[in-house]
């Protein structure tokens, strides 16, 4: 039997020298939604940090900004038409077996998350303004210090 010929004299097809599960896949656009998932969103980042030269400090701070303010509405929202209200931590993180490390990080970061979503529903009004606020001027300091080293 003849084997098939391939470019350059491989003994073996690209698919599998790139290991042949779902990362040659993407890369060989054999799963066409994931690889132009991936490509679209590589673009928005390259476009957002080279060509509007928007800083990662901003970024996150107006991310940080437009999910406080989400989760605000939706709280307001469930209040009012007694839905029920966003349940965050609980759906971010779930307890792990890891090490020591991982469960002091697991608790800090449940920490900060109920706090974000303690102020973001909307309890404590004047907290929630200062930290649009103090977001906003942290995301204008951030757009005058270049974040991306060159």
């Amino acid at each position: 039997m003849d084997t098939p010929t391939r470019l350059f004299g491989r003994q073996r097809p690209i698919h599998a020298v790139l290991g042949g599960g779902k990362v040659a896949n993407v890369v060989l656009w054999k799963d066409a939604k994931v690889s132009g998932a991936i490509l679209i969103g590589i673009a928005a980042i390259w476009f957002l940090f080279e060509v509007v030269k928007y800083n990662l400090v901003t970024l996150l701070c107006h991310l940080t900004i437009t999910t406080m303010l989400i989760i605000f509405i939706w709280s307001s929202a469930a209040q009012s038409f007694n839905w029920s209200p966003p349940n965050i931590p609980s759906i971010m993180l779930q307890d792990s077996t890891y090490r020591e490390f991982a469960l002091t990080l697991h608790r800090k970061l449940n920490y900060i998350f109920s706090n974000v979503l303690y102020v973001a529903s909307g309890y404590d009004p004047k907290l929630f303004l200062l930290t649009i606020v103090s977001l906003w001027i942290i995301s204008v300091i951030g757009s005058s210090i270049s974040s991306v080293l060159r």
